[in-house]
Order: structure tokens, then sequence, then C-alpha cells
């Protein structure tokens, strides 16, 4: 079950270089900066831009509102009252979810309402997929293929498709690229590596909260979208990190009376200010 976001893709760092799709020496340093640039993203906004499934405790305030305060829920599965039973589906109305994530719940106190035992203390659960997207309605898109020729146990670290290359079904191609985060049923899975000579793609099972499952031929396969402007920003703070990495000298210093990091000349001014967010959360 683990959890390791990338809010951008391989093919799509190589072409801010303008690397060729074939020319895979700097794969692995390009896919650690995808990865630390993302997590820095995560830190520097307080939130994740991925699907998270979870289960997670509030405590009980009053018998009608739940907000989740510094959580976003994505798609709400069940609500657990704090007598241990499910609040029917019927009496729930959620808040927020329009231009952004869902930020707390209210009962119709016709229909339900929200009790504690021994201590308001996490007194209730709300199981779901958690973390932020501006349209999550529209954040899974059909990759046009599906598990193909052999189906999958829960150990298989491969997935065998019809096509890596071809468009998928927003006609964009390759439709399979390193650091998609795909869907397969109910699971998540983390694309590593993509072989078109196999039609395979090699995964990390079991992501975000899911668990490993079997899946047989012809499941459909969707990949999950991140909000735009976070791929924008983890693709120019990953092209900031190997260009840092690179240049072998250093600009100005960012917060040095904490003892802050070097950056090359010639920073994005948004990323500059990105970077002393994350020094701020760091220090």
């Amino acid at each position: 079950m683990s959890t390791l976001n990338t809010y951008a893709t391989l093919d799509a760092l190589r072409a801010r270089f303008a690397v060729a799709s074939t020319d895979t020496a700097d794969d692995v340093r390009f896919l650690a900066k995808l990865r630390a640039a993302s997590a820095q993203i995560e830190r520097a906004a307080g939130r994740i831009f991925a699907p998270i499934v979870a289960t997670r405790a509030f405590d009980w305030r009053n018998d009608h509102t739940l907000l989740f305060r510094t959580e976003d829920l994505l798609s709400l599965t069940a609500l657990i009252n704090g007598d241990g039973s499910t609040i029917d589906p019927a009496a729930i109305i959620q808040l927020g979810g329009v231009g952004g994530a869902i930020y707390g719940v209210e009962l119709n106190l016709t229909k339900a309402f929200f009790v504690y035992l021994l201590t308001k203390t996490r007194a209730l659960s709300v199981s779901g997929v958690w973390g932020w997207h501006d349209d999550y309605a529209d954040a899974w898109k059909p990759s046009g293929d599906v598990v193909s020729v052999f189906s999958m146990t829960a150990a298989d670290t491969t997935v065998t498709v019809n096509s890596v290359t071809s468009a998928d079904g927003w006609g964009l191609a390759p439709r399979f690229q390193v650091g998609q985060l795909i869907s397969i049923d109910s699971e998540y899975m983390q694309v590593t590596a993509v072989s078109s000579g196999t039609s395979t793609l090699g995964v990390i099972r079991g992501t975000n909260g899911t668990f490993a499952a079997v899946h047989i031929i012809g499941t459909p396969i969707t990949v999950y979208v991140p909000p735009i402007d976070v791929s924008e920003i983890a693709l120019r703070w990953a092209a900031w990190l190997i260009k840092q990495e690179d240049a072998g000298e250093y600009g100005q210093t960012l917060e040095p009376g904490i003892g802050g990091a070097h950056v090359p000349p010639g920073v994005p001014p948004d990323l500059l200010y990105f970077a002393r967010e994350v020094i701020e959360l760091l220090s």
C-alpha cells in the first residue's frame, strides 16, 4: 500500500529537455527528480494531489455537521457514526466538491444525526478517496486499453496490454507513460516502465491505499490525470532540480539565516517563491 506520487510523466520531462524517447540514459535521474519535485509540492501546499483510498477519523463536534478541516475528500464511500453504524447516504449532504474537494458533510436531521459513545475524540469515521483535484469527475481518463493476453495475479508486477504507444481515449499518445497512476478495477498502480516491444507495463502494485488483486483479461485500464497546473509546476520544478545538479555553480542563497538552500541563477520567480515556502516548512 505504498504512496509514490508523481505529478508529471517521464515522457513530458524528456520533451521539456528535447530528449528523444529512445534516449534513456538519464531516465533514472529524471524520474528521481520528478518524484522529488512532487514531494516538495505536497509539502509546500500541505495537500496531496493524487487519490488516496483511506478511512480517517474525526472528532464529534455537533449532531449535524462534520468538517474535514485540513483533509480533502474527493469521493465519499461511507460515513460511520460514533456508535459504529453506517449513516444512510440519503441523509448526507456533501459540502464543496465543485471546483475542488469536499471539505465536509451535513446531515439531514430528519434522517440521521451524529452521536458518540464514550468519547468525542475520533468518534466519527469517513471512508473514501482523499486528495485534492479541481475536477475529480474527469480526473480518470480511459486508456483505450485493457488487461490483455494474461490475467493478472496479485503477485504480478507487469501488465500486458494491447498497445503501449497508441492513443488513449482522449486521443493522446502514447497512452501509457512512466510516472502515471493507473487503475484496474479498484486497484491503483504506479507505472515504472513501459515496453512497446512486448506491450507490457512495469508497475508498483497496490499503491495509494489500495491492495493488489486478481484482474481478468479484458478489464479496462484508466489513467489518473493530475490538476494541469500542478503537473506544469512539477515539470518546471524537476527541470530546475536537474539544472541545479548539472550547473556546478550556485547563485543566491534562500534564507541564509536558517541554513537554507542555494539555487542557481535564473530560477523562475514562482518557483523561487515555492522554494521559500518549502524551506520555511522544513526549518
